[in-house]
């Protein structure tokens, strides 16, 4: 895919960017946004995603944030647009599926989950997992964004429209409940295992294409 591939034909709400800032834009995000969406739905349904990520961003470029030292990065806010299309994705996919109660509610609620066997996993991997959907999947989202993702509080803070003090307390008891998980099913022994546990899933799922 490329940055000219998606643009809008009228250009309508792009007056006030030039093809090659938002290419530059495009090049920039592109793996992340891609990545983000591969790890919870299928390829097909992740690519979509990105394309109207993309489209959104193009059209409300005057919406967006100038520099990356102001309250909301460039990074966060097209997260957020890419939360929003995936929500949407993931909503009309699933709703006329058999998927878990607590997932479904989330989808529903706007909370993007991630899609129950849409990429491979070994034994122990599945194990971790299973344990992780345990979480209420608001936890399993700041815990995903935090530490498959690599957003800061602050971002995360902004893709969620909340107060970082609240994203920094959310946090602390999803890894605290997380843990607390992980040891009872015998899956980690303290802190560091539980985090490394968190990495694994992260990396059976697809990443981005090259």
């Amino acid at each position: 895919m490329t940055a000219v591939g998606i643009l809008p034909v009228s250009g309508q709400g792009g007056e006030t960017v030039t093809e090659d800032e938002f290419r530059a834009v495009f090049d920039s995000l592109y793996p992340d946004i891609l990545s983000y969406a591969g790890r919870r739905t299928d390829p097909s349904t992740a690519e979509d995603v990105v394309s109207e990520t993309f489209f959104v961003v193009w059209q409300r470029w005057p919406d967006a944030p100038e520099t990356e030292d102001e309250k909301q990065s460039l990074r966060a806010w097209t997260f957020g647009v890419a939360r929003h299309m995936l929500s949407n994705a993931q909503r009309a996919k699933f709703r006329a599926s058999k998927l878990d109660t607590a997932l479904k509610a989330a989808v529903f609620a706007g909370v993007p989950v991630v899609e129950p066997d849409h990429g491979p996993m070994v034994d122990a991997r599945q194990a971790a997992t299973a344990v992780f959907l345990k979480l209420p999947p608001r936890e399993q989202e700041i815990l995903q964004m935090v530490a498959w993702e690599g957003l800061s509080i602050d971002e995360v803070a902004e893709v969620l429209d909340t107060s970082k003090t609240a994203i920094a307390m959310r946090l602390v008891r999803a890894r605290r409940r997380l843990a607390a998980l992980m040891r009872a099913s015998g899956l980690a022994t303290d802190d560091d295992a539980t985090a490394q546990q968190l990495w694994a899933m992260r990396t059976a799922a697809p990443e981005s294409a090259e």
